[in-house]
C-alpha cells in the first residue's frame, strides 16, 4: 500500500439545492486554500533545504505540510460533489469525515537526492495530471447533472473519482516530500468507498 491514501464513504443520495450552487458555496474553502497554497509552497520550500542538508524533515513542517495536502483533496472531493458534507476548514485529521486523507508517520531520516531532484522524478506525474484533471471535470458535470436532475450520485461515478483523487493525493503527498516512495496509478484495494461486494456463491457439485 502506498504511504498516502485517500478514502471516500460512498454517499448516494445527495442535496439538490447544495449542488445546484456548489460553486458558489465553495468561495471561502477556494480562497482558504489559496492562502494554504501560498504558505504551502514556503513551507515545502524550507523542508527540501533542511532535507537536502540534513536528510531529516522537521516535525512541525512535516505535519503542517500533510495538513495542507489534506485539506485541498477533501475540498476537491467536495467540491467535485463525490460528498455533500460540508469539509472543515482545519488542516487536522477527521476520521469522522466522509473524505479522508491518510499520511505515513514521519520518518527517520529521507533520501537526500531523491528530494533534491523531486521536481524532475515529478514531471511525468505532473504531465498525466493533465489527463486526470479532464476525466474529473467531465465526472463532476456528469455528477453534478445527475444529482441535480435526479438527486443521487452514480456508484461507477463514485468509483472513478476515487480514482482521481487518489492520484491527487499521492501526487501532493508526493511533492510535499511526505515520501521518497515514488506515486502509482490506480486504487487501493479497499479503497474506493463503496458497498461491500457480495461473497462469492459456493461452487455447483458435479452432477452424478
Amino acid at each position: 500500500m502506498y504511504p498516502v491514501s485517500f478514502e471516500a464513504d460512498f454517499q448516494s443520495e445527495q442535496n439538490r439545492a447544495t449542488t445546484f450552487f456548489r460553486i458558489i458555496l465553495a468561495i471561502p474553502w477556494l480562497i482558504v486554500a489559496y492562502v494554504y497554497e501560498i504558505v504551502g509552497a514556503i513551507t515545502v520550500f524550507i523542508a527540501w533545504l533542511v532535507i537536502v542538508i540534513t536528510g531529516k524533515y522537521p516535525e512541525g513542517l512535516y505535519n503542517l505540510n500533510a495538513g495542507f495536502v489534506r485539506y485541498h483533496v477533501r475540498v476537491l472531493a467536495w467540491v467535485y460533489l463525490q460528498t455533500d458534507e460540508w469539509p472543515p476548514f482545519g488542516i487536522s485529521d477527521d476520521p469522522s469525515y466522509p473524505i479522508r486523507v491518510e499520511v505515513p508517520a514521519r520518518e527517520a531520516s529521507q533520501s537526500r537526492l531523491k528530494v533534491f531532484f523531486r521536481i524532475i522524478l515529478a514531471l511525468p506525474m505532473l504531465v498525466v495530471v493533465y489527463a486526470v484533471q479532464y476525466v474529473h471535470t467531465f465526472l463532476g458535470v456528469i455528477a453534478w447533472l445527475t444529482i441535480v436532475f435526479r438527486g443521487y450520485l452514480p456508484e461507477g461515478v463514485n468509483g472513478a473519482m476515487t480514482f482521481c483523487n487518489s492520484f491527487y493525493a499521492r501526487l501532493y503527498g508526493y511533492l510535499a516530500l511526505l515520501t521518497d516512495e515514488y506515486p502509482p496509478i490506480g486504487i487501493e484495494k479497499g479503497k474506493a468507498g463503496g458497498p461491500t461486494a457480495a461473497p462469492a456463491a459456493p461452487p455447483v457439485p458435479p452432477k452424478l
